[in-house]
């Protein structure tokens, strides 16, 4: 049908154009921020393009969603701006058909959708929690940066590496304040290299000095040293060695569980969780429907206008959708309560929003004579 075709290939067009748009700006504010990141030392610079390639797989559904959403209301604006709607309803068209085509063409975006949402997801955000964990657990030596300052994990200790380790580990030029139980430490030594003892980690100085001080007070002690060991931190948990898997499972965020273990289980938290990914698909194919009746408005307002109300629209469903994973969280809804509440109430506002621009059938009693 020529009114199928016409209209599939317009919408394409309008999605090519916000998907670009929104994933540039998407990219450039992931960039900033791993950026940022891994400058304080909080990620792993070798791991920089893959950070920021899961936490694009971790927004993708948002950016798919919102450019479907634009691309439909888009379309179906500047055909009520340039008259087509009438033309179209003159020649035959009914509502039915705008909508039919909408989710012939929407379809194979919800599938990915849903598919980006229930599976990878929480892919993405174990990937991105095994990098950050395996970059926390390096001593804080191999983090630190050859001709900068670097703060240790907790926050007590700085390094500052002249040269950086070799293939060998050696490092050197080392300096190393630390500051514990009011007392002010400050380590240089000519050299270091890791060496793992007695099941912890230590920094194995040589040829250096100690100054060791209490802060507001006079009392310096200096000791030379030509080997001298610092213990960075434990290798392993004996804990964590012999923690169950089910323990294990109970302490991961539940944004990193699997869907089907979300849905096998009776937590509060998960629920929510599961919640949230069953209805972000719902929540994009409802706004698909919503940008039909949405676009009937005054042919004079802006695109700008349109625009705007595109993203409020987007941006209200989506903190709803926040809230009730909130709600089902705390207890105060259950899973199949809070799903009906909010896509059942959405169901609503878009029944009233098609009555409202007269794409359903009237009562006679309320139909202009």
């Amino acid at each position: 049908m020529l009114l199928d075709s016409s209209l599939r290939r317009e919408m394409a067009r309008q999605f090519g154009a916000s998907f670009t748009v929104l994933f540039s700006v998407v990219l450039t504010l992931l960039l900033i921020r791993i950026l940022g990141q891994a400058t304080e030392g909080l990620a792993n610079p070798r791991d920089l393009f893959l950070l920021i390639g899961l936490a694009c797989l971790s927004y993708m559904q948002f950016i798919l969603g919102l450019a479907l959403f634009i691309a439909v209301l888009s379309s179906f604006s500047r055909m009520h701006r340039d008259s087509e709607m009438v033309i179209w309803a003159g020649a035959g068209a009914t509502p039915g058909q705008f909508f039919a085509t909408a989710l012939r063409f929407s379809a194979p975006v919800l599938v990915v959708i849903a598919l980006l949402t229930l599976v990878a997801w929480p892919w993405a955000n174990q990937q991105d929690s095994a990098l950050r964990q395996r970059f926390e657990q390096r001593s804080d030596l191999s983090r630190a940066s050859p001709g900068q300052f670097r703060r240790s994990a907790s926050g007590q200790r700085v390094f500052f590496i002249g040269n950086g380790a070799d293939a060998n580990g050696l490092a050197r030029n080392i300096f190393i304040r630390d500051v514990a139980n009011g007392r002010e430490t400050i380590t240089l030594a000519r050299a270091a290299t890791l060496a793992d003892r007695d099941g912890s980690r230590y920094l194995m100085l040589s040829d250096g000095h100690r100054y060791t001080h209490t802060p507001g007070e006079s009392d310096y002690q200096i000791t030379g040293f030509r080997e001298m060991g610092v213990r960075l931190s434990a290798l392993s948990s004996p804990a964590a060695r012999v923690l169950p898997g089910a323990a294990r499972l109970a302490n991961t965020p539940s944004r990193e569980i699997a869907t089907v273990t979300l849905a096998l289980s009776n937590r509060p938290t998960w629920l929510g969780e599961l919640s949230w990914r069953i209805g972000v698909p719902i929540s994009s194919l409802l706004l698909v429907l919503m940008a039909v009746p949405l676009a009937a408005t005054n042919p004079r307002a802006g695109r700008a206008l349109q625009l705007i109300v595109a993203v409020l629209v987007y941006l209200v469903y989506l903190n709803f959708l926040n809230a009730t994973q909130h709600w089902i969280d705390a207890g105060t809804l259950r899973l199949g309560s809070g799903l009906l509440l909010l896509h059942g109430g959405a169901l609503l506002v878009l029944l009233a929003l098609c009555y409202a621009k007269g794409l359903l059938p009237r009562p006679l009693s309320l139909r202009p004579a």
